[in-house]
């Protein structure tokens, strides 16, 4: 389906006319559309860490270089993400906030696997990783739209995202533009969203049996000692 599929089931809900065209189109109405269907795709994007949009990046060090730049699709990374280094099957420790990482400069002593910030746009990993070192980390992309855009430019563009939050999203922003009534219609986006966003990731898994660790929680080995 596409964004003009998906504008013109808004203009439906909204009982407007539905228009043929949305960035072709002339008329306010489907202006407005045009630039809501992009807000809207932006919010949902940011509004959950999609399956659909995780992508795994791969840092290669060459033995001095302690920072690397962000992929070019880069938007952010997911919630308690981690950079696993290939030398070791602990990630690297997340630096505590810029004081402690300045802290490295000053007393160049880092303890082991390695700290990582997010800095400058770029992935700063101190002791700098050997030549035949790897690190890598899961990343949300912003390629939201096919034909690797970041936005809708043509009426022929789809969303990543399921379309009919798309849908549902533009109605109540249109709605709250407008000064209309649109409390109902954010409820059903929400629902929706709720939904969507619930599938995502997939079944939950129950194991039975084994030990319970918390979230977050490693332990000291994780491997077997024959």
């Amino acid at each position: 389906m596409t964004v003009l599929s998906a504008c013109q089931s808004a203009a439906i809900k909204l009982t407007q006319p539905r228009p043929a065209t949305i960035f072709g189109g002339t008329s306010a109405f489907a202006q407005e559309l045009a630039d809501l269907a992009n807000e809207t795709a932006t919010a949902i994007a940011k509004a959950h860490d999609w399956r659909k949009l995780t992508t795994l990046a791969t840092i290669t060090g060459d033995g001095s270089d302690t920072s690397f730049p962000l992929p070019s699709d880069y938007d952010r990374m997911p919630l308690d993400s981690n950079i696993y280094g290939s030398l070791a099957r602990l990630p690297f420790l997340k630096a505590r906030d810029l004081d402690q990482w300045l802290e490295f400069d000053i007393t160049p002593v880092v303890g082991a696997p390695g700290y990582w910030i997010n800095l400058g746009g770029e992935i700063q990993i101190k002791p700098a990783m050997a030549s035949t070192q790897t690190a890598r980390y899961y990343y949300q992309s912003n390629i939201i739209v096919s034909g690797s855009k970041t936005a809708f430019t043509v009426d022929t563009d789809t969303f990543l995202l399921p379309e009919r939050l798309l849908t549902l999203g533009i109605v109540w922003r249109w709605k709250a533009q407008k000064g209309l009534e649109y409390a109902e219609h954010l409820k059903n986006y929400e629902i929706a969203f709720g939904e969507e966003a619930g599938r995502d990731k997939g079944s939950r898994i129950l194991y039975m049996g084994t030990p319970r660790i918390p979230d977050g929680a490693l332990v000291a080995y994780p491997g077997y000692i024959a």
